[in-house]
C-alpha cells in the first residue's frame, strides 16, 4: 500500500498523457476504421486508469490516508457531471442513462461521494446487457437515498453479500475488466463517511446500488447550473506541467475545446509567460521539478498580481493538500485526469469570469 502510494504520479502521468492525446486525436479522425481503432485504445487506457486508480484507493484505505471532509452541497451539480463522465459509456454499449435533476443538497464529502457512485455507475454499464441506469435521488425523511438503477440481470440473494469482498466478480468469464475492487472500495468510502449502502436486486429484473446520505438545509445561493460546458471562447489558459508528455497533451485538449493555452515547464517559464500576456485560467500541476510546487508557484504569482481562477492537478490524495487548496483559493483535481471532469471544471471557474 505504501509503496503504491508513493509510486502513484510516476504510474500515472505517461497513462494520463496518453488518454488525453486520444482524445484530442477523436475529433481529427474522420474514417469509421480509424475512429474503431483509436476507440478500442482509448478502451484499453480508460481500463487501466480504472484498475490504477481502484489499487490507489484500496491502498490509501488501507494505509488511513483518506480524511473525509463534510460540507453542504447541491447533488444536481454532481449529478451533471457523472452524467458527462458515463453518459458516452452508456450510449457505446447501447444502453440509455437517465439522470434526474434534483434540488437536495446534503451533508457529506463531495469527493468520497462522487467515487462510490462513480463505482455504482461502472458496475452498471458494464453488466447490464439492455435497457437503461437510472441515477437519481429518493427523499426520506431527513436523509435521501442516492442511488443508481438498472436493468441488469440482476444478483442472487446468496451473492449479495459476496460482491462486497475485496478481489471478487461474480461472472469472471464475462469478459469485462476490472479487479473485482469497486464494490468493496465503496462500501469502506460508505462506512468513512457514515453513509449506510443499500442493495436490492431482483434476479432478471435488475439492481438498485445506494447510498444513505444526511439532508442538509439549502445552500444560501443555491442554484443548479444545468447549462452545458460552452467552447473555450478563445479564453487564454496557462499550463504549467514539468513532463513535456503531459504538456503537449493538454496543450492539445485544450486548443481542441477553443482554448488558447499556453504551455510551460515551471515557475519561472510560468513568469516570463505572465510578463507577456495576462491569463484568464490557469492549470498548475502540483508537483514541479526541484521541490517546487504549483501551490507555491500559485501564491508567488498572486504575490506578483497574477491572480486568477485556478486548478491544481495532482496524483495526491492527502487531505492536507485538499484543505490547502482550499484555503489558497484553488480547485483541485486528482489524476488520472478526465477530460469530461477538467472541461466542467473549466466551465464552472469560467462563470467567475463572466
Amino acid at each position: 500500500s505504501r509503496f503504491l502510494a508513493a509510486v502513484s504520479h510516476d504510474l500515472v502521468q505517461p497513462l494520463n498523457a496518453a488518454q488525453l492525446m486520444t482524445h484530442s486525436l477523436a475529433a481529427a479522425l474522420k474514417q469509421p476504421k480509424q475512429r474503431d481503432v483509436l476507440g478500442r485504445i482509448s478502451g484499453a487506457l480508460g481500463a487501466t486508469e480504472d484498475l490504477l486508480e481502484s489499487l490507489l484507493d484500496i491502498s490509501r484505505l488501507e494505509a488511513g490516508g483518506m480524511e473525509p471532509r463534510v460540507t453542504s452541497f447541491g447533488l444536481d451539480e454532481l449529478f451533471e457531471q457523472l452524467g458527462s463522465e458515463f453518459g458516452l459509456m452508456a450510449r457505446e454499449r447501447g444502453l440509455a442513462l437517465h439522470r434526474r435533476p434534483t434540488s437536495v443538497v446534503v451533508e457529506s464529502d463531495p469527493q468520497l461521494l462522487r467515487r462510490i457512485l462513480q463505482n455504482f455507475l461502472s458496475n452498471a454499464v458494464r453488466y447490464t446487457a439492455a435497457g437503461r441506469i437510472v441515477l437519481g435521488v429518493r427523499r426520506r425523511g431527513t436523509e435521501v437515498l442516492v442511488g443508481v438503477w438498472d436493468t441488469g440481470p440482476g444478483i442472487p440473494t446468496e451473492a449479495q453479500r459476496l460482491i462486497f469482498e475485496e478481489f471478487r466478480r461474480l461472472d469472471p468469464d464475462r469478459g469485462a475488466p476490472g479487479l473485482g475492487l469497486g464494490l468493496a472500495i465503496a462500501e469502506r468510502m460508505a462506512h468513512l463517511l457514515g453513509h449506510p449502502l443499500v442493495l436490492d436486486s431482483r434476479p432478471g429484473r435488475g439492481t438498485l446500488f445506494g447510498v444513505r446520505v444526511p439532508r442538509a438545509e439549502a445552500v444560501p445561493g443555491f442554484t443548479p447550473d444545468l447549462r452545458p460546458a460552452g467552447d473555450g471562447a478563445g479564453r487564454r489558459v496557462l499550463v504549467v506541467d514539468n513532463e513535456p508528455q503531459m504538456r503537449e497533451s493538454l496543450q492539445r485538449l485544450l486548443a481542441g475545446w477553443g482554448y488558447a493555452p499556453v504551455a510551460v515547464g515551471g515557475p519561472e517559464a510560468a513568469l516570463a509567460a505572465w510578463c507577456e500576456q495576462p491569463f484568464e485560467l490557469m492549470l498548475l500541476d502540483y508537483h514541479l521539478d526541484d521541490g517546487a510546487t504549483g501551490l507555491d508557484l500559485f501564491e508567488r504569482l498572486r504575490a506578483a498580481g497574477h491572480a486568477c481562477p485556478t486548478v491544481l492537478v495532482s496524483a495526491d490524495h492527502a487531505a492536507e493538500l485538499r484543505a490547502a487548496a482550499r484555503r489558497a483559493g484553488c480547485e483541485l483535481l486528482h489524476k488520472p485526469l478526465r477530460p469530461l471532469a477538467l472541461r466542467s471544471m473549466l466551465h464552472r471557474l469560467e462563470q467567475r469570469l463572466d
